[in-house]
């Protein structure tokens, strides 16, 4: 390695499911990795020290021992929680802090002027983890990370074997940004997918019998995977048709249809029993009846876009 990938000390707070997978990446590119958890008596924490950790149960001591600190911890709550109890914040004077926490824009921002001003560390990079503790370091593993400073590629290298980075902007949101929407993103699908699965499941009740006896495994991964694998690209059309305001262009598939569909499962939820489903989609359907009434029922679903910014009536 030259000197400036040479491997490095570095002090990870916060040694969860997410926090092991990165010390276990870190150790295996032969970076020196102390660790520190609230808990000390995890089995997370255990497994890392066998890969080679070193444990300090004092927070200070285990930020002065490293120049480079990575935070990844539960929520920003638990950030202040741990960094107030430090008899003495000068201990992160001089140092690279690099916080993996999952949080607001806002809270991304208040940690810059805590890291920089209050704490006077050198730098401060907000960021985030975009696969599960168990794709770290894997083919399609990727971080975001965003920062007002200019030495993007020191940072890059260190986290480099938890996987491909990618520097957003010098905006500190950014990270959180689009941590956010692919996050929500993920869930939206996850909540529809829920209520499908739900009304698969409730197959075979109505004779009255309450069980779920549906088994609904093999249709989902034969058959609903597929068929929201092909949808993927649609979103790609819809955001180009919202980037340019194309509210008319409905790309082959009329809003005024899919709102007949939306309410369609609602009402399906509310007779078949498959609770809040109905609410679920109640929202996404008042959205949808308000590009109907502005645009009409042959516009585009991208329509929706605007009356969730700006909320116009």
């Amino acid at each position: 390695m030259s000197s400036s990938h040479a491997a490095q000390g570095i002090t990870l707070i916060g040694v969860g499911n997410m926090g092991l997978a990165l010390a276990t990446a870190l150790l295996k590119s032969d970076h020196r990795v102390t660790i520190w958890n609230r808990t000390a008596t995890r089995p997370q924490v255990q497994t890392a020290l066998d890969q080679g950790a070193v444990l300090e149960k004092d927070l200070a001591t285990a930020i002065s021992k490293n120049n480079i600190i990575i935070v990844c911890l539960l929520d920003y709550e638990t950030i202040k929680t741990s960094f107030n109890s430090l008899p003495d914040r000068d201990v992160f004077a001089g140092k690279t802090l690099i916080n993996l926490t999952n949080g607001t824009l806002q809270q991304a921002r208040e940690m810059q002027t805590f890291v920089l001003e209050t704490a006077r560390a050198k730098r401060y990079f907000d960021g985030a983890i975009m696969v599960t503790p168990q794709m770290v370091s894997g083919p399609h593993s990727f971080l975001v990370i965003s920062s007002a400073d200019d030495d993007v590629d020191s940072v890059r290298h260190v986290l480099s074997p938890i996987g491909r980075v990618q520097y957003l902007s010098g905006d500190i949101t950014a990270a959180s940004r689009f941590d956010l929407a692919a996050l929500a993103s993920m869930y939206g699908m996850f909540s529809g997918a829920f209520i499908g699965m739900g009304l698969l499941k409730r197959a075979g009740t109505s004779d009255g019998n309450d069980e779920n006896t549906a088994t609904i495994g093999r249709v989902i991964k034969e058959e609903i995977v597929p068929f929201l694998t092909a949808l993927v690209p649609y979103l790609g059309l819809i955001a180009g048709s919202w980037d340019e305001e194309k509210w008319e262009e409905n790309l082959g598939n009329p809003v005024g249809m899919q709102l007949q569909g939306v309410r369609n499962i609602i009402v399906a939820c509310r007779e078949e029993g498959v609770d809040h489903g109905g609410e679920m989609l109640d929202g996404l359907a008042d959205l949808m009846a308000r590009v109907v009434e502005r645009y009409g029922s042959d516009a585009g679903i991208a329509g929706v876009g605007e009356f969730l910014l700006k909320g116009r009536e």
